[in-house]
């Protein structure tokens, strides 16, 4: 993100996590934390909410230009995400169906 409205709306990149998962796995709302896959992992604040359901998680893209803001510069959601799973018509990846783990990095 690089956009100067849009970055005073939300500066940093940032995983929705439910409470409930949350606080399973010690979270807090604005810790630094890893969204990891068998394929990668991307760092991220946690914002904490009831926005998004227990067991799933909503993961900002946008992320990964080195001429983005500092804490968007390695954001990149592409690191958790297959490579080889595609649609076979676009060749856009699978953003919204993928198993993924969110860890504390503090």
């Amino acid at each position: 993100m690089n956009i100067p409205g849009l970055l005073k709306l939300q500066p940093r990149p940032q995983v929705l996590i439910n409470p409930v998962d949350a606080k399973a796995r010690g979270i807090s709302d604005a810790n630094r934390v890893w969204v990891e896959s068998p394929r990668g992992r991307v760092g991220v604040r946690a914002k904490v909410t009831d926005d998004v359901m227990a067991g799933q998680v909503e993961l900002n893209v946008g992320g990964g230009s080195p001429i983005q803001a500092e804490e968007w510069r390695d954001a990149n959601a592409n690191f958790v995400t297959d490579f080889e799973n595609r649609d076979p018509i676009s060749g856009f990846p699978v953003y919204k169906a993928l198993l993924c783990q969110v860890k504390n990095r503090e």
